[in-house]
């Protein structure tokens, strides 16, 4: 996953239990839809239940990124100025606020090389928010931008440093060595029955992006062979007569 940025709780006002009743339930209206993919499972982004839902569309994106936009405005969400935006990556994206609901909406769009767009949409219940434990694996020193999520067992951290990759990738290595793991191959990290994969890369000048997928593996259990049966004991010779 793409990773979600942290959205800001805005206070609902005195007439939102009036206001509630009365406003519609938001549903999304992407033009020219050829296939829909809904992730069945609700994810947990910085412990926010979060669900997506993917979409293909054979229109271009600035047509639906202006019909989305029109879409949060008609329902009345709080749209984020441009400075206080999170755009963590190089496609378009837009995050909305039902101040009433707390339920943050998200888009994503990718072009793709038929012609076509997919569309990643997400609705977020800011107001189901629970606390989200300490990071599961070491962070390198100075880490902004904390993320994590968890989905069917596995969890994923990822947040930015000021930093030289190799320095980060270093340090990881030292790290996870101290902590009894063994790379079992480039950036793949087991001890016992846990997996961590890390990837560092980098983003803007001196800022690097650090990715970690983290899930148990199950036990490898070994099924005992069957033994073959022993040969048969070779008979006597029957005794000689004097």
């Amino acid at each position: 996953m793409s990773a979600w940025a942290k959205l800001l709780a805005l206070g609902m006002g005195l007439g939102a239990a009036s206001a509630l009743a009365q406003r519609p339930t938001f549903t999304w209206d992407v033009p020219r839809v050829l296939e829909t993919v809904d992730v069945p499972d609700i994810i947990r982004a910085d412990g926010i239940p979060v669900k997506l839902r993917s979409v293909k569309s054979a229109e271009k994106p600035q047509v639906i990124l202006q019909q989305l936009v029109d879409r949060f405005e008609t329902a009345g969400f709080y749209i984020p100025p441009d400075e206080h935006r999170t755009q963590r990556l190089k496609e378009p994206q837009l995050t909305a606020l039902d101040t009433e609901r707390l339920i943050s909406y998200t888009f994503f769009l990718q072009p793709n090389p038929d012609g076509t767009t997919s569309v990643l949409l997400g609705e977020a219940n800011l107001a189901q928010a629970r606390r989200e434990q300490t990071a599961f694996a070491p962070l390198y020193a100075g880490a902004q931008e904390l993320m994590q999520s968890e989905m069917e067992g596995a969890r994923a951290l990822s947040y930015t440093v000021e930093a030289d990759p190799a320095k980060v990738s270093a340090f990881y290595v030292e790290e996870l060595r101290t902590a009894g793991f063994t790379e079992t191959e480039e950036g793949l990290w087991r001890r016992g029955t846990e997996e961590l994969q890390i990837g560092v890369r980098p983003a803007a000048p001196g800022k690097v992006v650090v990715v970690i997928l983290g899930r148990l593996r199950p036990e490898e259990t070994q099924v005992p062979r069957e033994k073959a049966p022993s040969p048969p004991k070779p008979k006597p010779a029957p005794a000689t007569p004097p």
